[in-house]
């Protein structure tokens, strides 16, 4: 669900507007452009012997051409915007003295996912006009989100090493929404693509996909069946033996490099937003369609099917009495793989040892398990500490909140990780900790932490979003705190008024939604009493668009092309390039004040 914004009247006007636009141009040009430079390739010579781009600051990815239907190609790099948000200009010649503290790579909202779930309540597409909330029910290139994570870690993998410093890559932070609904199938999938291990990214039927995408519906992409539905009428393209391929067992790289990870609402709770509370009981749909032979593909057998829940209670035979009607399309059961995973189990998932990079745990340890607590503290290198929250409502509700004891648990961790800091009047306060630069990990933002319904995992009061920045902003020694769940490039910095510091938040976009692209962080001292935080994005490594026929048949690079193609076009209710954020949002030096000799 891309920004989390709602609609407006005056959104959707624009949006028609724009869409009439390119209907026209469409109607005079056909439905393709030209589809760019392609990628150079390994023993290329003469003008195309460059090698091939490694962040985007060498180059980007960009749509061709204005029609409806739009291919991608490459376009000029982006060179680092120094923002002087904070009014802090450290010295012209800091390249020359200054040190790399740290070095990491940081991905979020993947969402990797079971498309052929009958769970999946796929049906929601039609509601996406209006209602953004349902709007993620369906995205044509979500069937290939493993591949796409796999061409994710292979482009962080060709940056172990910064360009900048020739520092070695710590970590890479996986900041939630690893998976789409976090079931049995969802989780084992992403930990094999991380981990390197061989994977089938498929339930039900081997080998053979059984989602929305043959469903019948011409409102939905069907790519096996040339002109058939509205969206190929728009230009999207006849593709086939995708689908299959996209369901096809293949070996991912692995990352090379540690990694950690925290969760977000789709690792959570049903569809990443829906528990018991107030309104519609759409949560007894799981219980109902988990393991179910029969999917509810159109808008009106969702319906039936939440009508028949909030009347008749998420017996499964409940769903299997109204099914028998039309907007249905039988699909293989797969109770076992599609079963959701608890919070307790996810976690001794990942305390499980699959011979990848490590570190076990993956940030989390076997005092969660005991605790009952989903937040974590751990150290990388000599000088940061990283602190992963749990942001997450595990009730109901896709925006975040932090309970009364993470919060608790957060003011220590960072008392222990600083010898002074403010009170709530701006008093300086002295304590008996040792001075480490803190980094703050979690999936929520600020924006979007204001989920005030009782939480039975930490209930109390909630912490929303400008209550965590205000008490960060106490904290000297905090430095920057990554984040995702909005799908967007997006930085802010927060100062705190009359302590003489202040520190940066940094949004990275998504890998499902376009451009399917992470970030590089890495903190310098810079020799001059000042740190510069560096954020670089990172595009996934498959080539920005490849033939729609090809004898290699749909291998993994290619599925991920296609995929970050089709989400350059997936414009239902929102601008896919807005989610790129602006140029101060993208390649960035991020200076501040450092807040202790280091």
């Amino acid at each position: 669900m891309p920004q989390h914004e709602a609609n407006s009247i005056a959104k959707v006007l624009a949006r028609l507007k724009r869409h009439a636009g390119q209907r026209l141009d469409l109607r005079r040009n056909g439905p393709y452009g030209s589809p760019g430079r392609t990628a150079p390739v390994d023993g290329a010579t003469g003008s195309d012997a460059a090698a091939k781009p490694l962040t985007t600051l060498d180059a980007t990815i960009r749509p061709v051409g204005t029609g409806r239907y739009r291919r991608l190609g490459w376009a000029a790099g982006e060179p680092h915007l120094l923002r002087d948000d904070l009014g802090v200009g450290p010295d012209a010649d800091r390249s020359r003295a200054r040190r790399s503290l740290l070095y990491v790579a940081h991905h979020t909202d993947v969402h990797v996912c079971d498309a052929q779930s009958p769970a999946r309540l796929v049906g929601g597409e039609a509601f996406g006009w209006v209602n953004p909330g349902s709007d993620s029910g369906h995205r044509p290139q979500e069937t290939c989100t493993t591949q796409v994570l796999d061409q994710l870690v292979r482009a962080t993998n060709a940056v172990r090493t910064s360009p900048l410093s020739g520092a070695e890559m710590a970590c890479c932070i996986q900041s939630g929404d690893n998976t789409d609904n976090r079931t049995v199938a969802e989780v084992g999938w992403w930990r094999s693509v991380l981990d390197g291990l061989p994977l089938t990214p498929g339930t039900g039927l081997d080998g053979r996909y059984e989602g929305i995408q043959r469903s019948g519906w011409r409102a939905i992409w069907h790519p096996d069946r040339p002109g058939f539905d509205l969206r190929q009428h728009q230009g999207f393209p006849y593709l086939p033996g995708f689908l299959d391929g996209a369901v096809g067992t293949f070996h991912p790289a692995g990352l090379d490099v540690p990694w950690l990870t925290v969760f977000g609402n789709h690792d959570q709770i049903f569809q990443g937003t829906f528990g018991e509370g107030r309104g519609l009981p759409i949560h007894r749909l799981e219980a109902q369609l988990v393991g179910a032979s029969r999917s509810p593909f159109t808008a009106a057998a969702l319906i039936r099917a939440i009508a028949a829940a909030t009347v008749l209670g998420d017996d499964p035979a409940v769903w299997r009495t109204v099914a028998r009607r039309p907007g249905v399309a039988r699909v293989t059961p797969d109770p076992e793989s599609r079963r959701p995973v608890r919070l307790d189990e996810y976690i001794a998932s990942l305390l499980l040892d699959r011979g990848g990079p490590g570190p076990v745990g993956h940030g989390f340890g076997p005092e969660n398990l005991v605790d009952g607590t989903s937040w974590w503290s751990r150290t990388l290198g000599e000088d940061v500490q990283v602190l992963g929250l749990d942001t997450c409502h595990h009730r109901a509700g896709d925006d975040g909140r932090m309970g009364p004891t993470q919060t608790a648990w957060l003011e220590a961790e960072l008392r222990r990780h600083h010898s002074r800091w403010y009170d709530p009047s701006g008093r300086e306060v002295r304590g008996d900790g040792s001075d480490r630069l803190v980094i703050i990990v979690s999936h929520h933002n600020s924006r979007t932490m204001n989920n005030l319904g009782d939480d039975p995992h930490d209930p109390g009061r909630a912490t929303t979003g400008p209550a965590l920045v205000e008490l960060l902003s106490r904290y000297p020694n905090v430095v920057v705190w990554l984040n995702g769940h909005s799908h967007e490039h997006r930085i802010m910095s927060h100062a705190h008024p009359g302590a003489g510091h202040g520190w940066w938040e940094v949004n990275t976009a998504s890998g499902i939604d376009f451009g399917q692209q992470g970030r590089t962080v890495e903190l310098f001292a810079n020799g001059d009493g000042t740190l510069s935080v560096v954020v670089t994005v990172l595009d996934h490594a498959a080539d920005p668009a490849v033939p729609y026929r090809s004898a290699q048949g749909w291998t993994p690079p290619r599925l991920a092309s296609m995929s970050r193609e089709l989400a350059a076009n997936d414009d239902r209710w929102f601008e896919p390039l807005a989610l790129l954020g602006g140029f101060e949002d993208r390649n960035v030096e991020l200076p501040l004040r450092a807040p202790f000799p280091v």
